[in-house]
């Protein structure tokens, strides 16, 4: 059995964590099976793909699998002590504050909403069950928190001694409106006007499905139409971050203009879906039209578990015995969420206005120049980050989003309510750095779409007599540990920003053409 993980002991010092590597030399391949045809405890997953008899699994009865994420077999699996401690051991810094502030608890989620930009996340949002909504400016983010990582349990081997979590790729978002149920089965991940099938591999892309059985199982979820609870979902999210250490699916739907796209969007759970997301509930809210509607969302991960791919798993010494190989080969296969899953499903009252229901898709548009730069820095700042835009981290991300496109216009945005240069210090408030922010504009040379790029001019310092003097010279850098934020743009957005600086920024020889 390969692993490709190293094991971290509990308090115990029993379970372990790892992850588990399914690979010919560990199971037989079983043929491709449809998530409806799998059986319950200690059974394996689907008629025609049986690695073991009827009398061989009814001897053993060792393992358990459950028919879908979050069922009642799932949720058994979920309750243990040693499942609980491994999920929340995991947790990203967002999902913990997200799930204590919102107090929710294992085996449930809650749902919550915010109607502006500049928003706290964890604190300053409402609860949405049984809600009245009026977004009177425009702006409407909803989430879903659960106690536990959105890839709840699959499988079960022995007494709780091995635990095993299907590989979360995509959410299914079903929305119904007014008792009317919206089966658009729209496809969220990229840029909003791509069809649904490039879509898709963009999306599978984002969630790191990279080898052929991954992508061909997840591909025969989606092609499950309608889903095991009858019905198609209104859209299905696609991201890198549903399998990451994260509790909570983000639903960015309206933003007050188009220059508050990115900033409704959160960096980078709802990055690959949000703007197609956005566009498609514009298309909802025509549907819908004016006046008051109640509104139900329900939200179910999908997940699979392959020969060949990484399978999450806690577990203490289960051996390599023929019944854990079994239990391997019971737990593979496609698998949804429960339609009755505590806590996904959502319902409150939403009002619109004539304003809302156009049907006009948000449009990004550049970056803003912060109002309040210092001007004495103004030159220094562009010439260099024009000068960095090319180079190390923006320059690498720029090559892959628009192939041999250069900088042509750098933007000096406002980062955490400040503007300018500033200084970095270490734990023990020395100074070690200086630097800023800026968004690059990059036009492609081979479509329409370019790109802007945000990143870090660092310019390392150290004091010389009573005096911090610069020890290096300014270099681009991203946002360790995450990368720039690369956005794709319209060329015509590009060539609009640069027209609009050049009229009202102070740039010594305007901006660039």
């Amino acid at each position: 059995m390969g692993s490709c993980s190293s094991k971290t002991a509990s308090d115990g010092g029993v379970e372990t964590r790892e992850t588990r590597t399914l690979d010919a030399s560990d199971v037989p391949t079983p043929a491709p099976r449809s998530p409806r045809a799998s059986a319950g405890d200690g059974a394996m997953r689907g008629d025609s793909a049986r690695a073991a008899t009827e009398a061989d699994v009814a001897d053993a009865r060792r393992f358990r699998v459950a028919r879908a994420m979050r069922d009642e077999t799932s949720n058994e699996m979920a309750s243990r002590e040693a499942y609980v401690e491994w999920v929340g051991s995991r947790a990203r810094s967002a999902s913990i504050r997200v799930r204590e502030r919102w107090n929710t608890r294992s085996g449930s989620s809650a749902w919550r909403y915010w109607m502006e930009e500049e928003t706290v996340v964890s604190a300053l949002t409402t609860d949405l069950e049984g809600a009245n909504v009026d977004p009177e400016r425009g702006d409407l983010s909803l989430m879903m928190c659960a106690h536990d990582a959105l890839e709840a349990p699959i499988g079960e081997f022995g007494d709780g001694e091995a635990t095993a979590r299907a590989r979360v790729f995509a959410v299914d978002v079903f929305l119904t409106v007014d008792g009317v149920s919206y089966e658009d089965a729209h496809a969220c991940g990229g840029e909003p006007e791509s069809d649904r099938a490039r879509s898709i591999e963009f999306g599978l892309d984002e969630a790191g499905l990279t080898t052929t059985h991954e992508r061909d199982a997840a591909r025969r979820l989606l092609g499950t139409e309608p889903r095991a609870c009858h019905s198609k979902p209104w859209c299905t999210l696609f991201g890198s971050q549903f399998s990451n250490g994260n509790h909570f699916v983000h639903l960015p739907l309206m933003a007050e203009s188009s220059y508050s796209i990115d900033g409704a969007i959160l960096d980078p759970y709802s990055k690959s879906y949000g703007h197609a997301l956005m566009c498609r509930w514009a298309e909802a809210c025509e549907k819908m039209g004016p006046g008051t509607h109640v509104v139900t969302f329900r939200c179910a991960p999908l997940g699979v578990v392959v020969a060949g791919s990484e399978m999450e798993m806690i577990h203490g010494d289960v051996g390599e015995s023929d019944e854990f190989k079994q239990f391997l080969v019971a737990v593979e296969g496609e698998y949804e969420t429960a339609e009755d899953a505590p806590g996904m499903t959502v319902t409150f009252s939403l009002s619109l206005r004539p304003e809302h229901c156009t049907g006009r898709k948000p449009e990004r548009r550049a970056q803003e120049w912060a109002p309040d730069w210092p001007s004495d820095e103004i030159e220094e700042c562009y010439v260099t980050a024009m000068e960095l835009a090319n180079t190390g981290a923006p320059g690498a991300m720029a090559e892959k989003m628009v192939p041999g496109s250069k900088c042509c216009h750098v933007i000096l945005p406002s980062t955490d309510g400040q503007s300018g240069i500033a200084a970095v210090k270490n734990d023990e408030g020395v100074i070690i750095a200086h630097e800023f922010h800026a968004w690059g504009l990059y036009r492609s040379v081979l479509d329409e779409n370019g790109a802007q790029i945000k990143f870090r001019c660092v310019r390392e310092m150290t004091l010389e007599g009573d005096e911090f003097v610069p020890s290096g010279p300014w270099l681009a850098k991203d946002y360790d540990p995450r990368p720039c934020n690369g956005l794709v743009i319209k060329n015509k957005a590009i060539d609009e920003a640069i027209a609009r600086d050049d009229a009202k920024v102070k740039i010594p020889g305007g901006v660039e053409a």
